[in-house]
């Protein structure tokens, strides 16, 4: 019993100390955030990036190797430091998704860096020492590779690889907003400060496409600007619902038209700044009275329209929402050479070290917009990275094969 206690103690203050030294890492943060402002990672700008992570390593190895004669070392790589160094990043993680990223925002979040986060101390301090933690980790396991899982061993590594390259790779990575227009070459961009950065390629954007969602239809209350929770998605010519009341139905749509002034009609326009148009019958179900008109959201070109049912309740359209887009854009290199690509959200293209994504367009004009914005982003870690999540796909791949082994193998030995 004096034993079980003991052992109890003993893991009580295990965690106590550990989450200490992370509660203390985090003032420490706090101080040097309230002191000096945000971290300049500008000196992890490569070569010095590379040159300080290999020294870093170095250090993790003799730290590891010094560790039985400094009992203090032996701190920073047992399980404790780990799981205390893990839930204070899943903790920065989670005020960071809750807290919106606005480099302007004032107040106590502004202040402690919650609003910067990633160029925060309390947050790259504490990553830090889970990349140490975890670093200490991975020294133990492939000092001890015989006694460890071959998949949990490149699990480890990989997650040390990518933590690695967040840290000394956030100096070497660089995001530049450019603004392409249509057949108008262009080669400079603006960074996260504002300054503008040359690029090593010009990019020129001949095409931009946009699928959009059917139009909907909704109530308006124009007194109050509110607009009912229901409403009519208009995917086809008789499409019909009823909406606190008001049975709607869609007698004729045109996806592309406008109207001339002085006209009340729309008809079929295949132009530039065509807008959507739907005629709607409105039926009261306790009167039964009804209203027939045409609706559209309008465009840049044409003033919306709406379907009035009472002075102060209309049928109304807002702009169509965006399903898919994509920029068509040439690309011309350092060698003189073009190259085109199709750019999508989530689909970028990759132009030497450079990765350009889709990220906007004037939304002004939605569908026949003539802009669109591009972020080019130069990560020289990226294919670092890239090689440490194949290999955690890879160590999953074995887990799972070499699983069914171990349970045949003790079913065998019982």
């Amino acid at each position: 019993m004096a034993l079980k206690n003991r052992l109890l103690m003993t893991l009580q203050w295990g965690y106590k100390r550990s989450f200490l030294r992370c509660a203390l890492l985090f003032l420490a943060g706090t101080t040097l955030q309230m002191a000096f402002g945000d971290v300049d990672n500008s000196f992890l700008r490569y070569p010095w990036g590379v040159i300080i992570a290999i020294n870093y390593v170095y250090l993790l190895v003799l730290i590891h190797f010094k560790q039985e004669r400094w009992s203090w070392l032996r701190q920073l790589s047992d399980h404790y430091a780990c799981t205390s160094s893990l839930v204070a990043m899943i903790v920065m993680t989670i005020i960071f998704g809750l807290t919106r990223q606005d480099p302007t925002t004032e107040g106590l979040v502004g202040a402690l860096g919650f609003s910067r986060m990633t160029s925060s101390w309390p947050f790259n301090i504490l990553l830090l020492y889970f990349t140490t933690t975890t670093g200490l980790a991975v020294m133990e396991d492939l000092h001890h590779l015989r006694n460890r899982r071959v998949a949990a061993v490149m699990s480890h590594l990989a997650v040390f690889v990518v933590l690695v390259a967040g840290v000394f790779g956030s100096g070497d990575k660089l995001r530049v907003s450019v603004n392409t227009h249509l057949d108008k070459p262009t080669y400079v961009g603006v960074d996260r400060a504002g300054k503008p950065t040359e690029l090593p390629f010009a990019v020129t954007l001949r095409e931009f496409k946009m699928d959009e969602y059917p139009p909907k239809l909704y109530l308006l209350n124009t007194a109050t600007e509110t607009s009912s929770r229901d409403f009519l998605s208009v995917e086809e010519v008789g499409a019909t619902t009823i909406i606190d009341g008001w049975e709607l139905s869609a007698e004729q749509y045109l996806d592309m038209a406008g109207r001339m002034p002085e006209q009340s009609d729309y008809i079929e326009m295949n132009h530039v700044g065509a807008a959507p148009a739907v005629l709607v019958r409105a039926k009261n179900i306790r009167s039964g009275e009804q209203r027939e008109g045409w609706v559209s959201c309008g465009s840049f070109i044409f003033e919306p329209s709406y379907l009035f049912l009472t002075d102060k309740l209309a049928v109304a359209m807002p702009r169509r929402e965006a399903k898919r887009y994509l920029s068509r854009v040439e690309v011309l290199n350092e060698k003189g050479e073009k190259e085109n690509f199709n750019i999508e959200v989530n689909h970028p293209a990759r132009v030497g070290a450079w990765r350009i994504y889709q990220v906007g367009y004037d939304t002004a004009r939605g569908r026949w917009s003539s802009t669109s914005v591009l972020e080019c982003v130069r990560d020289g870690w990226y294919s670092a990275v890239h090689i440490a999540l194949w290999t955690m796909l890879a160590a999953g791949v074995v887990m799972f094969v070499t699983a069914g082994g171990r349970k045949r193998r003790k079913e065998e030995k019982l």
